[in-house]
C-alpha cells in the first residue's frame, strides 16, 4: 500500500504552472495570435487519455475532434488553443527556442505530467524521459528531480535521454509526489518493486 506526501499532485489544486511536466517530456507549443496550444507525442494510447483528462482538469480543454490523433511513434495529444496558455507559452519560448523560463519548479502535479508522458520502469529503475539529451530542458528536469528529494542519474544514450531513478527509496518517493496511477498505465507507474 502506499502512503501519498502531503505535498504531492493527490492534495495539490492543479494549476496551469503544471504544464511544465509535459515540457519536460518533449512537449512543445504553438502560439497564434493571443492565444496558444501546448501538444506532445506520447507511446501509448492511456498516457493520452490521461493527459487529456489532466488538461481538463486545468481548465484547458482538448483541441476539437482531434485531440488525440496517431502520430509517428504513438499518439499525439493536445489542447485547444486558448488564451490561458498564451502566458505560459510566451514564458517557455525565446525566439524560436523553448525552454524552462528563470525560477522554474516543477511542481509535484508537474511530475504527475511528465510521468504520465514518459514514464516507464526498465532493467535498472524507473525512467522518465526527456526530448534531447543535454539541453537545458533536460538539465531543469535533473534539477528538479533532485529539489523534490528524487535524486536521479543522467541517461544519453540506451534508453536516453531521460532521467533514471535507481534506488528504492527514491522510487518510493516518486509514487508518493505523483499518486494514484491513470486508468492503464499498470506497470509503467512508479512503484517500489
Amino acid at each position: 500500500m502506499t502512503q501519498f506526501s502531503l505535498f504531492g499532485a493527490e492534495v495539490a489544486e492543479p494549476t496551469l504552472d503544471d504544464l511544465g511536466g509535459v515540457l519536460l517530456a518533449g512537449g512543445h507549443w504553438v502560439r497564434s495570435a493571443r492565444t496558444a496550444r501546448l501538444s506532445v507525442v506520447v507511446a501509448e494510447r492511456w498516457r493520452a487519455d490521461a493527459l487529456t483528462e489532466e488538461f481538463a482538469q486545468r481548465g484547458v480543454p482538448a483541441s476539437d475532434g482531434d485531440a488525440i490523433v496517431p502520430a509517428e511513434g504513438g499518439w499525439g495529444v493536445r489542447t485547444a488553443f486558448a488564451a490561458a496558455l498564451e502566458p505560459h507559452a510566451a514564458a517557455w519560448t525565446r525566439g524560436a527556442n523553448e525552454g524552462p523560463p528563470p525560477g522554474f519548479e516543477l511542481t509535484p502535479a508537474g511530475l504527475r505530467l511528465w510521468t504520465i508522458a514518459v514514464g516507464r520502469h526498465d532493467d535498472a529503475g524507473y525512467r522518465l524521459a526527456t526530448a534531447e539529451p543535454d539541453d537545458a530542458m533536460h538539465r531543469a528536469g535533473g534539477a528538479q528531480l533532485s529539489r523534490l528529494g528524487v535524486a536521479a542519474v543522467s541517461i544519453a544514450q540506451r534508453g536516453g535521454p531521460a532521467w533514471r531513478v535507481t534506488s528504492l527509496k527514491r522510487i518510493r518517493r516518486l509514487a508518493e509526489l505523483v499518486g494514484a496511477a491513470p486508468e492503464g498505465a499498470g506497470n509503467n507507474w512508479p512503484q517500489a518493486r
